[in-house]
C-alpha cells in the first residue's frame, strides 16, 4: 500500500467505482482494478470482500478485471457474465447467477500466469503461533478446508490458493482472497465457524459440483501485509475411513513436492530452484492423514509442537 494511498469507506463511492472504470483493491502484495457492471455481481462481491482495503489511488495497478456482458441481451433478457482479464482470455460465458465465479477466477488466472515478483505455490498458508505454514496439495485434498479450519482456529490466514514467496527475503506474503469451499467442506465449515455471515451463498452446478466463498477473519486482513518466515510444511490426506497418522518426509521428497506445487517455478528458473531448496532443507516437512477437520487440526499442532523448539 502507498503511503499516500486514500481509503475509501462510503458505500455510493465504492459502488460507483465498481460499477464504473474500476474499484482499486488491495490484498496483500497485489492491487487489482476490479470493474463489474452487473449489480447483484456487484452486492455479492461487497458482501464476500467486506473487511478488504478499496482506495482512491494512487496505486500502482498489477491487474485490471472487468466482469461484463457481451450485449444488449445478454446484460438484460438471457443475463451471461463474460471476464476480461487483459491477458489471453478463454473463459467460458457464465450465467449471471454465477457471476462472482467468474470474479474469482479470473483473479486466480491473473496472478498464476501474471505474478514473477513471487515464487507461487498452490498450497494454503498459515501463521500459527508464529510458525509459517505451507499447505501444497491438489485439488480435492482438503487443503482449502485444513487452512480455513486452522484460521478460524487462531491462526493468521494468508491464502488457500496461492503461497507467495519472496525469494529475496524468504518469507511469505499473505493473498488472504475469500477461501474456495467445495460440496462437503461448506457444511463442516459453516459449524466450525458458527456463523452464516462470512459465507457467500452457495453456488450449484458448477463443473466442481457447490462452491461456497468463506471470508477470511478480520484479524487476518488487518494483518496482511505481514510476511512470516516458512518453518513448517503440510501435505494433507484426506481419507474419510483413514486412521490419522503423520509421516515425515526426507528433504529430498520435500523438494521435489515444492517444485511440483510451483506455478511459475519454470518461469523464475534458478532462483526459484534455490529457494526451494532452502525451504526444503530448513523446514520440517512431512504427510498427514485424517478423516475430520479436527483430526487435522490437531495433527498439525502435535507435528509442530514435537518438531519445534
Amino acid at each position: 500500500m502507498s503511503p499516500n494511498s486514500t481509503l475509501i469507506t462510503d458505500p455510493n463511492i465504492i459502488n460507483r467505482h465498481l460499477s464504473g472504470q474500476g474499484l482499486l483493491v488491495g490484498i496483500g502484495p497485489i492491487c487489482s482494478r476490479i470493474s463489474i457492471k452487473f449489480p447483484s455481481i456487484r452486492e455479492e462481491f461487497l458482501h464476500i470482500y467486506k473487511g478488504y482495503p478499496f482506495f482512491e489511488g494512487p496505486e500502482i495497478t498489477d491487474f485490471y478485471l472487468d466482469v461484463y456482458a457481451r450485449n444488449f441481451y445478454r446484460r438484460y433478457i438471457r443475463p451471461q457474465v463474460l471476464v476480461n482479464t487483459l491477458m489471453q482470455d478463454d473463459f467460458v460465458p457464465l450465467p449471471e447467477s454465477m457471476g462472482l465465479l467468474s470474479v474469482e477466477m479470473g483473479l486466480n488466472l491473473q496472478v498464476a500466469y501474471g505474478c514473477k515478483t513471487h515464487i507461487l505455490f498452490h498450497a494454503g498458508v498459515v501463521e500459527r503461533n508464529g510458525v509459517g505454514v505451507i499447505i501444497p496439495a491438489i485439488s480435492g485434498s482438503g487443503k482449502s478446508t485444513l487452512s480455513a479450519g486452522l484460521s478460524y482456529d487462531g491462526a493468521r490466514f494468508f491464502s488457500d490458493e496461492f503461497g507467495m514467496l519472496d525469494a529475496e527475503t524468504g518469507e511469505l506474503y499473505p493473498y488472504p482472497r475469500p477461501i474456495s469451499l467445495k460440496n462437503e467442506s461448506i457444511a463442516v465449515m459453516k459449524e466450525w465457524v458458527g456463523s452464516d455471515e462470512p459465507f457467500s451463498r452457495e453456488y450449484e452446478g458448477t463443473p466442481k459440483g457447490t462452491i461456497c466463498y468463506l471470508r477470511p477473519p478480520a484479524s487476518s486482513l488487518e494483518n496482511m501485509y505481514k510476511p512470516v518466515k516458512p518453518r513448517v510444511v503440510i501435505h494433507p490426506v484426506y481419507d474419510p475411513d483413514a486412521k490419522p497418522e503423520i509421516k515425515m518426509l526426507t528433504k529430498t521428497m520435500a523438494f521435489f513436492r515444492l517444485v511440483r506445487s510451483s506455478a511459475n517455478y519454470g518461469d523464475i528458473g534458478e532462483t526459484a530452484f534455490h529457494a526451494l531448496a532452502k525451504i526444503a532443507d530448513e523446514c520440517i516437512s512431512c504427510e498427514i492423514t485424517y478423516s475430520s477437520l479436527e483430526e487435522a487440526i490437531g495433527l498439525v499442532d502435535q507435528f509442530i509442537d514435537e518438531n519445534l523448539p
